[in-house]
């Protein structure tokens, strides 16, 4: 959830790859899952207008928008030890969420996305040396931030998704996002493959940003939840 950045022009500095189980489509009980590429990027007056109207530059191939939405999330930990781990529960308009880090660092990272009651509980159990069987998930943990948020969206030329998101307490980034679902594969081959595909994601979300950069300028973009730790901090 926090962000690094670089010293280069374009500072893309926030890569996430996101896994969610998704319901199998195959008999023979073989899963699926979506791989999420996204980076973030610094949202100006300028790229919104660009993004809403896809006018006043080099306009994009096909542009559609998503409308707006509104989410208020409530993240949960105890002492910074889920936070420290790459483990962030939420409640996310009413729903238990929980993202956990696999892989990479806050420059490129991989997480594993889990819904419902009974699977963050154990992401919790699996974490954290506590007894949750019994024991609500907020009578475990406390909560550490609370925002909400209102995103806006656009599928662009017929792939990327781009989001501008804008907190409650003033903060706003954006995000292009691209997903895939895949296979389950547990063995090195797939595994092997799946890192190439990432890469190949990545690649082409920076291809795209850089050749809108009336939409995408450089810049040093930060997280929600870092820049709710920001502002609480001052």
């Amino acid at each position: 959830m926090l962000n690094v950045s670089t010293g280069s022009r374009h500072a893309f500095p926030r890569i996430s790859c996101y896994f969610s189980k998704i319901a199998s489509t195959h008999s023979g009980g073989v899963h699926s899952r979506r791989l999420e590429v996204e980076r973030k990027f610094l949202v100006t007056p300028v790229a919104v207008s660009y993004l809403r109207s896809n006018d006043g530059g080099l306009r994009f191939k096909k542009h559609k928008s998503l409308g707006k939405q509104t989410t208020h999330d409530t993240y949960y930990d105890r002492d910074g030890l889920l936070f420290s781990k790459g483990v962030y529960i939420r409640r996310r308009n009413g729903l238990w969420e929980a993202k956990v880090r696999t892989s990479g660092d806050f420059v490129n990272s991989a997480f594993t996305e889990i819904d419902g009651d009974d699977a963050v509980k154990e992401v919790i159990k699996q974490n954290m040396t506590v007894h949750a069987d019994e024991a609500s998930i907020e009578e475990v943990l406390q909560p550490c931030a609370e925002f909400v948020t209102e995103r806006e969206s656009w599928m662009i030329d017929g792939r990327f998704k781009v989001d501008v998101d804008t907190t409650d307490f003033g903060h706003t980034v954006g995000e292009v996002e691209l997903t895939k679902t895949l296979q389950d594969a547990n063995d090195k081959r797939g595994e092997e493959e799946e890192a190439i595909l990432k890469e190949r994601m990545d690649r082409d979300i920076q291809d795209f940003m850089k050749s809108y950069p009336q939409a995408f300028p450089a810049g040093r973009p930060l997280g929600k939840l870092s820049a709710y730790f920001e502002a609480r901090d001052r």
